[in-house]
């Protein structure tokens, strides 16, 4: 039914809008909750990506260092041995 509605009106004073909306934060609080929440997921969600997206560069740049110093190991060995 359109006419019984459950949000009150104010018909005096100056806070009226602004008594308005918190009617309306009161009525749909799940609803802001449930976006919120969704909203601060997606950010995380993408936070995350660009934190495992850097993590990769990273550890494909150590192992990338590991196997030049592996080989210039091996070079020295191979030169310890020869003399």
């Amino acid at each position: 039914m359109l006419g019984n509605s459950n949000t009150r009106v104010y018909k005096q004073g100056m806070c009226k809008p602004f008594r308005d909306y918190l009617n309306i934060v009161r009525d749909y609080t799940r609803e802001i909750i449930t976006f919120g929440g969704l909203c601060l997921m997606c950010f995380v969600y993408t936070d995350f990506r660009q934190l495992a997206k850097d993590q990769s560069v990273t550890a494909a740049q150590t192992v990338e260092v590991l196997r030049a110093m592996d080989t210039r190991l091996r070079n020295l060995e191979l030169q310890l041995a020869n003399h």
